[in-house]
């Protein structure tokens, strides 16, 4: 009878003992998610660079000629911000975010390059 209660005993506090650990690896974990995810928008943000709300009219001709093609032809303009590279940036292109939003209240942004073509997707 006394072994089985030592061995009930040592079953139970080594239970005890395995939640406390898996609390603090949870825990652990959570830190550095959190720390990762603000890592991660800081880098977003310097691979965007300097952004800068500009109207229509100051798009480049090309931006605004794609803009009235066919393919936006029933989507209205709303802001658009001019995304200039950070010094030394691989990608030095200067591209043009769009939000556009149709008929059905749908919205969708386009970028584009100072050329009114695709701009290239960055990386995450």
């Amino acid at each position: 009878m006394k072994k089985a209660t030592f061995f009930a005993a040592a079953i139970a506090i080594l239970g005890f003992t395995s939640l406390d650990a898996n609390a603090q690896t949870q825990e652990q974990t959570q830190t550095q998610g959190q720390t990762q995810g603000q890592t991660q928008g800081q880098q977003t943000e310097q691979a965007q660079g300097n952004r800068e709300l500009v109207t229509q009219d100051q798009l480049p001709e090309a931006v605004q000629n794609a803009l009235k093609s066919d393919v936006y032809k029933d989507w209205t303009v709303g802001e658009i911000h001019k995304i200039t590279p950070e010094e030394g940036a691989a990608n030095a292109e200067v591209v043009y975010e769009v939000k556009l939003t149709n008929a059905e209240g749908q919205e969708g942004v386009v970028r584009m390059n100072e050329k009114g073509g695709a701009a290239e997707s960055e990386q995450e």
